[in-house]
């Protein structure tokens, strides 16, 4: 029986892609994350890192500043 993932198989990916700094399937992976939650910070928080992993600070303090921008903070 198919299913279709929910934000926890997402944030799973999203994860394994901080992991091995995979940018291009983080991003991908941080969409449907973002859409299902849009509230919860540690997605957002997960794909900023993986672009402060890959040196591309301009998008991780873009991401920082929606974070900000929605009064979302990072978890503890």
């Amino acid at each position: 029986m198919p299913m279709r993932p929910h934000a926890g198989v997402w944030g799973a990916l999203l994860l394994a892609c901080r992991v091995h700094c995979n940018v291009e399937l983080g991003e991908i992976a941080a969409q449907p994350c973002i859409e299902l939650e849009p509230d919860t910070s540690g997605y957002y928080s997960l794909l900023a890192n993986i672009y402060v992993s890959a040196e591309r600070w301009e998008d991780a303090k873009r991401l920082r500043n929606v974070m900000e921008d929605k009064k979302l903070s990072k978890m503890m």
